[in-house]
């Protein structure tokens, strides 16, 4: 069981992501998560980093999705900017089936050529998996990843 809660690969960051290998392995779809992925949780905006990038993805060929449990206000700031450019499904009910299947539907995706890219082992990893989705797992938007302590490094 715990296998369906490990992504198929783990990054510090959404720009760390071999995108042109996921291309040759022929994944063409990306589905990104909001909070903590593309942004910090409770941002009123994307930062312009992360906004360059879906667009650079875009003109790259990838069909580029938002799937985000975000609730709240249909006018929310950064979710309003998104949907200028992506399709986004706000409230996804993640990891509930829905949101990945209306997502997949929009982007004319599948299980086999998509990406799930998000921070959340519950909701992102396992939602994707049970789908048949390749996941790769940010550790956390805007955190560095911690350095070895003295501790750990005796151990190896």
């Amino acid at each position: 069981m715990i296998r369906w809660f490990r992504a198929t690969r783990t990054v510090d960051s959404i720009h760390d992501i071999d995108y042109d290998a996921l291309w040759r392995a022929g994944k063409r779809v990306l589905l990104f998560d909001l909070d903590n992925t593309l942004c910090r949780r409770g941002m009123e905006g994307v930062p312009e980093k992360s906004r360059q990038l879906l667009d650079l993805l875009r003109r790259k060929g990838f069909r580029v999705g938002i799937l985000t449990n975000r609730r709240g206000r249909e006018e929310d700031p950064a979710l309003a900017e998104l949907r200028k450019t992506v399709p986004v499904i706000q409230a996804a009910g993640k990891p509930r089936r829905r949101g990945y299947i209306e997502l997949l539907d929009q982007l004319r995706g599948n299980s086999d050529g998509s990406v799930m890219i998000g921070d959340r082992r519950l909701t992102d990893v396992w939602g994707a998996r049970r789908m048949g989705i390749y996941v790769i797992r940010v550790r956390r938007f805007g955190r560095p990843t911690p350095a070895p302590s003295s501790r750990s490094m005796r151990r190896r």
